[in-house]
């Protein structure tokens, strides 16, 4: 089978993510330290060496300088970089993309992107990488509508180009609760909920997906809760991170106090969650119920 353009892009940033990774362990520095001398934070470069983002032209030749680069190795590195390029560039570094989103709203992407495990409680929403896109239409429709046509296609787009993290090669490990308004409020109309309920109950069949939904009955529990989502990452040297959805933009966050009040919190929500089992037949009541 050919291999795709998209996937020969993502071997040649693992190659020079892979050979990075080695001569700055060979060099006996630390994530964090090459950050500095870039100028950018260790999950800037723990991205780059786990295959998911190029340096930049700016930060290669410093990187190179730094690692102690011999001539051959530097030539093999830049010449990958130049060949990957040529086959195209992350979704969200289009410009599009970069004019839409601004800050830690943006910066998310990269984060989640390169993150293995995501613990996210979607509140009174379908968790945003469960949701098709009629969903998404229908929330940009009113969310937005103040907006250009363009700025809701854009915005659309995005979170749909998100989910591409639970069916790439290593799937991010997904762990949604959500409140039971979440599932039984109206979005768009009912065919598109109920096109929206029967995608939740066939993607949550994945092993790397779970959804678990939060009854009325649970009480304050079923209400108390902001949209918020604990991203984990690979390796030692890398913090979690907590992500808080605002309505202006999200904020994020890697203090360990405030990552272990995040996974308190979502321990709490989850402890009132009906179980995976439980939460697909509810989906399934539900969605017999529209009219």
């Amino acid at each position: 089978m050919a291999v795709s353009v998209n996937a020969n892009a993502i071997f040649a940033m693992r190659r020079v993510g892979e050979e990075l990774q080695r001569l700055r362990v060979e060099a006996g520095l630390q994530q964090e330290a090459v950050g500095q001398a870039l100028g950018v934070s260790r999950y800037t470069v723990g991205k780059i060496e786990r295959g998911r983002a190029f340096p930049t032209d700016e930060q290669l030749p410093k990187l190179l300088k730094l690692l102690k680069v011999t001539p051959e190795e530097r030539a093999g590195i830049v010449a990958t970089i130049a060949q990957g390029r040529s086959y195209g560039r992350a979704w969200y570094e289009r410009p599009e993309m970069q004019a839409l989103f601004s800050g830690d709203s943006y910066r998310y992407f990269s984060l989640e992107d390169a993150a293995d495990r995501m613990s996210v409680h979607g509140g009174t929403y379908v968790p945003g990488l469960l949701q098709t896109r009629e969903y998404v239409d229908a929330i940009a429709a009113f969310g937005q509508r103040h907006e250009s046509t363009e700025h809701r296609e854009t915005f659309v787009e995005a979170r749909i180009k998100r989910q591409q993290v639970l069916t790439r090669r290593n799937p991010l490990t997904m762990d949604g609760l959500c409140f039971e308004s979440a599932l039984r409020a109206v979005v768009g109309g009912p065919e598109v909920m109920r096109g929206q309920l029967q995608h939740l109950m066939s993607i949550t069949k994945q092993q790397n997906i779970s959804l678990r939904m939060i009854p009325f009955t649970a009480g304050a529990a079923s209400i108390s809760s902001a949209i918020f989502t604990i991203l984990d990452f690979p390796g030692a040297d890398n913090r979690s991170v907590v992500s808080k959805e605002w309505v202006h933009g999200d904020t994020l966050q890697d203090d360990p106090a405030e990552v272990r009040s995040a996974r308190r919190r979502f321990a709490d929500l989850a402890s009132h969650a009906l179980d995976e089992q439980e939460t697909v037949r509810r989906i399934e009541e539900i969605e017999k119920e529209l009219t």
